[in-house]
């Protein structure tokens, strides 16, 4: 199929879903300033499978670099998920300091790369995508509850990457995966999932009044008296999700 060589995602509206595919071109680029930073920029689908980013290619990029600061430029729809798994080890093993700035959206399986920074920046204008992990399937009962079993699996080694930086709980993560949810620059910051916005002074550490209900107590964890009143927008939005899907349990 000529369109699965493109990222696919799929985007849940009114019950219904919808099959989007997407397509950013492909740019691998690495270079090494004077001040010995290297520079890469991951942009296009995660996999070598569809010839896109892919762990070889950033291991040999970086294989004789021996500077400090590592910079990584993501614009992605996603793709392989344990590709990008694997890029994200890379990244978290490195001894240099590991900056990721989105250039525009960082979504799925880029998203995961991105969790491997030191520091992860967002322009206004970007946004990050989590969801939980999907497949193509064929074959007899057997085979298509295996998938599901294996997807099962996945979904625990996605939950792990992000909850190294989420703020909330392993319940609160899975409901945003659950919505596959698209996060704007300071939402993403809110939860923990970036670090502050490009350009911008870093975020102010975030309240610690605990509160009793579930939005004052997300707000506690979560919010910031810098962005107070976009802060409360953001968490009604997420506790909104979390009450529905413990109501549904």
């Amino acid at each position: 199929f000529e369109w699965f060589q493109n990222a696919l995602v799929i985007i849940k509206r009114k019950e219904k879903w919808k099959l989007v595919t997407k397509h950013i071109p492909f740019k691998f680029e690495a270079s090494v300033s004077d001040d010995d930073k290297a520079t890469l920029y991951l942009h296009g689908t995660v996999g070598g499978y569809w010839e896109g980013i892919n762990f070889n290619d950033v291991r040999n990029a970086l294989a004789s670099f021996q500077g400090n600061e590592i910079e990584v430029h993501i614009n992605s729809y996603g793709g392989d998920m344990f590709e990008g798994i694997a890029i994200k080890n890379f990244f978290s093993q490195r001894k240099e300091t590991v900056t990721v700035i989105i250039d525009g959206l960082a979504a799925s399986a880029a998203s995961i790369i991105a969790m491997g920074a030191d520091k992860i920046l967002m322009p206004k204008d970007t946004q990050l995508m989590i969801h939980n992990p999907w497949t193509f399937a064929y074959g007899n009962a057997k085979e298509l509850r295996k998938v599901a079993d294996d997807l099962e699996k996945a979904q625990v080694s996605v939950e792990e990457t992000y909850l190294k930086r989420f703020k909330g709980d392993r319940e609160e993560l899975k409901a945003l995966l659950d919505e596959e949810t698209f996060l704007t620059a300071d939402e993403a910051v809110t939860l923990g999932l970036a670090d502050g916005i490009y350009g911008e002074d870093e975020p102010e550490e975030a309240s610690n009044d605990a509160e009793t209900n579930v939005l004052d107590s997300l707000m506690a964890k979560y919010g910031t008296d810098e962005h107070e009143d976009k802060g409360k927008r953001n968490i009604e939005r997420f506790a909104f999700l979390f009450t529905q899907k413990r109501g549904e349990q």
